[in-house]
C-alpha cells in the first residue's frame, strides 16, 4: 500500500497511542542552567583537593575568548592558528609540533603508533602517573615497571632505567615533574638517558607540570639540538587552569609528528573554546607567574602545617604535596571524607604509606589542615 504523509502520521499516532506511556511524555523536565551539577558528580559544598586542578582558573584572557568562540561553535575549530602561536612561542618549526585533545590524546596515541610490534614492551616508573602505561598494557604491549627508591627520595636513577631496557623496548615513559612525587629529572640527566637509549627507543615526557618550573633548559632544548627520539607533551590544564578545555600539545622530530598523526591529533581534535583560550593564552606570562605565586605560597603554607604535625613530605615544583601519612593513612582519607573533604591515597601509586593532596584556595586548605589535626587527635 503506498503510505501518503497523510497516512504516515495518521499511523505514526496510532502506533503512539499502543505504545507504552514513556513515548507519550518527555524523558526529563527542562534542565536549567542554574540546576547544572557543577560539582561533577561530588556532594555539594565539597572540599576537593584531589584532582591536581588549578583552582585560581583561567585567565580573563582565556575566559573572554571562550566566551566569544561560542557563537562560532557551529564551525570545527582548526590547529593551524595554535600550532603558529606555539611555533613562535617555542621557537621550533610548525611540523614539530601536534595539537591534541589534551596531552592525553597524544600521550595514549605512543602505544598505537610504537608498541604494536610482537613482543614490544615500554619502560616505565611504577611510583607515578600510570593510566599512559596502563593504555600500553591494554593494547597488548608488556610494561617493564622501575621502581623509585624512598631511600633515594624518590629521584630518577639514569642507570636503572637505561638498565630496563631491552631489545624489545620501543618507548620509555616518564613524568617529570612527577606525578605524585614530585620529582624532576634535570636537564643533564635526561640528555643522559637520551644518549643511553637505542636508536628504536622513542622517549617519551610527559611535562604535565613542567610550565610550574623556573624557567631553564628542557626536554624541548633537546629536540631543538636535533635529538629525534624524543617527545614532549605539554598541556593547558594545569598552569593555565583549563583542565575541562581539554588542551594540549606534543613536540617532537617531525618524523615522530607524523607517525602520532597517523592515527589521532586531526586538525579538529580541539573544540572551539578550547581553541580560542588556548590562542589567547599562549605566551600569558602574567598568568603563569599568578599560579606560579599561588602554588608557592600553598607549597609553604602545607610544609609549614605539616612539620608542625610531624609529617614528613615530598613538594617539587607542581600543585600537589605528597604528604606520609603513615600506616593509617587509608583511615584518614575515608574520614575526611565522611566531612566531604577529597584527597588521593597514595596505594595507587605503590606508595600506601602516603597521600597526595592537591593545592586549594586558602580557605579549602585550611579546612583540610583543621580536619586533618581532628582526626589526627581521635
Amino acid at each position: 500500500m503506498k503510505i501518503s504523509r497523510r497516512n504516515f502520521i495518521g499511523s505514526a499516532v496510532a502506533t503512539a497511542a499502543a505504545a507504552p506511556a514513556i513515548f507519550n511524555t518527555p524523558a526529563h523536565a527542562e534542565l536549567a542552567i542554574d540546576d547544572i551539577d557543577w560539582g561533577m558528580g561530588f556532594p555539594e559544598g565539597s572540599t576537593l583537593l584531589n584532582r591536581n586542578e588549578n583552582p585560581i582558573g583561567p585567565s580573563v584572557k582565556a575566559i573572554e575568548a571562550a566566551k566569544m568562540s561560542i557563537e562560532k561553535s557551529f564551525r570545527y575549530a582548526d590547529r593551524i592558528l595554535i600550532k603558529k602561536l606555539l611555533s613562535e612561542h617555542h621557537d621550533i618549526d610548525e611540523d614539530h609540533i601536534m595539537v591534541g585533545t589534551g596531552s592525553g590524546e597524544i600521550l595514549n596515541l605512543v602505544s598505537v603508533a610504537f608498541l604494536r610490534k610482537e613482543n614490544a614492551n615500554m619502560v616505565a616508573t611504577w611510583e607515578s602517573y600510570r593510566p599512559i602505561p596502563g593504555y600500553a598494557e591494554k593494547m597488548g604491549a608488556k610494561v617493564k615497571w622501575v621502581n623509585l627508591k624512598a631511600e633515594d627520595n624518590y629521584e630518577y636513577d639514569v642507570g636503572r632505567l637505561l638498565g630496563a631496557v631491552d631489545d624489545n623496548t620501543r618507548a620509555l615513559f616518564m613524568v617529570t615533574p612527577n606525578n605524585p612525587t614530585g620529582t624532576v629529572l634535570s636537564f643533564e640527566d635526561m640528555n643522559r638517558l637520551l644518549d643511553g637509549l637505542p636508536d628504536q627507543v622513542t622517549l617519551i615526557v610527559d611535562g604535565a607540570y613542567a610550565d610550574f618550573q623556573e624557567d631553564g633548559k628542557d626536554g624541548i632544548d633537546l629536540i631543538k639540538a636535533g635529538h629525534k627520539n624524543i617527545l614532549v607533551t605539554r598541556t593547558f590544564s594545569k598552569i593555565y587552569a583549563m583542565a575541562g578545555l581539554r588542551c594540549g600539545y606534543g613536540i617532537a622530530h617531525p618524523n615522530i609528528a607524523k607517525e602520532i598523526s597517523r592515527y589521532g591529533c586531526s586538525p579538529t581534535s580541539t573544540n572551539m573554546a578550547g581553541f580560542a583560550a588556548m590562542a589567547a593564552s599562549i605566551g600569558d606570562m602574567d598568568h603563569v607567574n599568578k599560579s606560579r605565586r599561588f602554588v608557592s605560597n600553598a607549597r609553604g603554607y602545607y610544609k609549614k602545617e605539616f612539620a608542625e604535625l610531624g609529617i614528613s613530605v615530598l613538594a617539587g615544583p607542581p600543585i600537589f604535596i605528597l604528604a606520609e601519612t603513615g600506616a593509617n593513612t587509608n583511615q584518614i582519607r575515608d574520614e575526611l571524607r565522611k566531612q566531604k573533604i577529597f584527597v588521593r591515597a597514595g596505594e595507587e601509586w605503590g606508595m600506601p604509606n602516603h597521600m597526595r593532596v592537591s593545592y586549594g584556595l586558602d580557605h579549602e586548605n585550611e579546612i583540610f589542615i583543621k580536619a586533618l589535626k581532628e582526626i589526627l587527635a581521635t
